[in-house]
């Protein structure tokens, strides 16, 4: 991909933005390797090492829950990947407090270790330069405060003194557009300044830069002002933030850093988040907050939801919310390999350019409809094919059903799928396989038929802790919750939002799975009662 002059790139629309992040980082994607073993072993000694001096500097002790973000952190900042990371947390249980503590010992530690350490720190010889951003000036300075705390403080002064640091601060006030701290021999420099619409962002250069309040961060801001701040050092961005009932910059970013670590190949993570659990497990003080807050605002509330659980409530314009989708996932039920005992159904969406073809395999509990006539489904299993030849794929997929008794396949006539559904009729001849289709009549039936089963509380899918560890069933819950809801005249649709990395294999999949249970009645089965439990 050719390079964008700072001009160029002011004159694009957000959209053109968006199109260029989304080919850039699927570039890194393909692009992404992992560190040959002599790298990768002293990345992690020197990240160890950077993470005692942390803890030593600003004299604190990272809880279990702190630990995996600051080192993540400067593992980043170290290699200079130009990494756009999120971070949401609950509230008041230090998010926060992990990140000044990362940017006021890595100002104090980086430049010294520069010449000892040249071919990873190099960039750090005049200093490290970060930048603290928030809508407001006040939230922007929460963090920024406590950055000088850390710089500033008794213990701090000490260590500064030491003839092997050397160093002292200056600044800490107002300057410019914002306010600055350094430290005067080795050249860091912290800065803070607003994002919000209306602010006059005075334009440097970064190696670091934290958002802090991200959901309410304006997205023209982040792109046109913050990012370019980072180009020159391949930067690394850190955006936290808090759940709220909106969609935004921050919303979007998480789910695509999620999508990035289950797409991605070296395990690399990019998404960090906690809610008041893991909080109070560790941590007596706040667990005893927490129960306050309970009190105060209610645990059932949408503040304590958003702020402590990190749920967006997104109901509006999403076919399924988070809390929704949680309830399908029964933690007594793993994925099932194999079943013979009753007749299932069989959804498969084919894949298209970018896509992944993925069959689903839906036991449904014929005997037991409730009053309305709809019958309890429960996933079994998922199989998914990337970057596999067609011929290749009719095999895997029969191997696949081989396992199940099949009462239907339905396949998603769009494209491919009609003559891919003629030659697996022809493959399996003692199975019926309907190709269906995807007019908006169509997609109304079987979107409107997911939707109620989830209303009705008839849809269940693994929940398992072992099911959960599976790359298929992480897919299957992302894709599941970035689906969006249209309505198009009198009809429903679902669709993938239009973000970079989304897709919705896995839902029109199940959808289609679904589909073959609307009309149908099963007299001949008669089971005592269900193998499966709630």
């Amino acid at each position: 991909m050719r390079a964008y002059s700072d001009e160029e790139l002011s004159h694009l629309t957000n959209q053109e933005l968006d199109d260029l992040e989304e080919q850039l980082n699927l570039e890194a994607l393909e692009e992404e390797v992992e560190l040959d073993e002599a790298s990768a072993e002293f990345i992690d000694k020197l990240v160890g090492q950077l993470m005692v001096f942390t803890e030593s500097f600003c004299d604190i002790e990272f809880f279990p829950y702190q630990t995996p973000i600051a080192y993540d952190i400067i593992k980043s900042i170290v290699l200079g990947d130009g990494e756009e990371k999120t971070l949401i947390a609950t509230r008041q249980s230090g998010k926060s407090e992990v990140v000044s503590n990362v940017i006021a010992s890595m100002m104090v530690i980086l430049p010294k270790l520069s010449p000892i350490y040249p071919l990873w720190l190099e960039k750090f010889e005049k200093g490290f330069l970060v930048g603290v951003f928030a809508p407001t000036e006040e939230q922007a300075d929460t963090v920024f405060g406590r950055v000088v705390s850390k710089l500033t403080s008794e213990h701090a002064e000490s260590v500064l003194l030491d003839p092997e640091i050397d160093d002292y601060t200056t600044g800490g006030g107002n300057r410019g557009k914002g306010k600055i701290i350094s430290l005067k021999n080795s050249g860091s420099i912290c800065r803070m300044q607003t994002c919000n619409p209306k602010a006059k962002i005075e334009s440097k250069t970064y190696h670091f830069a934290f958002i802090d309040e991200a959901q309410e961060a304006d997205e023209t801001m982040i792109k046109r002002s913050i990012k370019p701040m980072l180009a020159w050092n391949n930067g690394t961005l850190v955006l936290g933030g808090t759940a709220r009932t909106y969609k935004c910059y921050f919303l979007e970013a998480i789910q695509h850093n999620k999508r990035r670590q289950l797409q991605g190949r070296t395990g690399k993570v990019h998404h960090h988040e906690y809610d008041w659990r893991t909080a109070a497990k560790y941590n007596k003080n706040y667990a005893s907050y927490i129960s306050k807050e309970k009190i105060r605002i209610g645990e059932d509330s949408d503040e304590f939801r958003q702020s402590y659980c990190n749920e967006w409530l997104l109901d509006k314009g999403m076919f399924v919310s988070e809390d929704k989708l949680s309830r399908i996932y029964d933690p007594s039920m793993g994925v099932v390999p194999t079943w013979s005992t009753t007749p299932i159904v069989v959804g498969i969406d084919v894949a298209r350019s970018t896509d992944s073809t993925v069959v689903t395999a839906v036991w449904v509990d014929w005997d037991r409809p409730d009053p309305f006539g709809f019958y309890e489904h429960r996933v079994l299993n998922w199989m998914e094919l990337n970057n596999v030849e067609w011929e290749t794929q009719y095999f895997e997929i029969i191997d696949f059903l081989r396992n199940y008794d099949i009462m239907r396949i339905g396949i998603d006539a769009q494209g491919v799928g009609g003559p891919f559904a003629e030659r697996m009729q022809i493959l399996l001849p003692h199975i019926e396989v309907l190709a269906v289709s995807s007019d908006a009549k169509a997609q109304n039936e079987r979107w409107t038929h997911l939707m109620q089963l989830l209303q009705r509380n008839q849809l269940f899918a693994p929940g398992h802790s072992k099911a959960r560890r599976l790359k298929r069933w992480k897919k299957f819950n992302q894709q599941m919750i970035d689906l969006e809801r249209i309505d198009r005249g009198p009809y429903m649709l679902a669709a993938a939002p239009e973000a970079r990395g989304a897709f919705d294999d896995y839902p029109d999949s199940l959808a289609i799975a679904c589909q073959m249970t609307v009309q149908d009645v099963m007299p001949s089965v008669s089971v005592s009662e269900s193998p499966f439990f709630r």
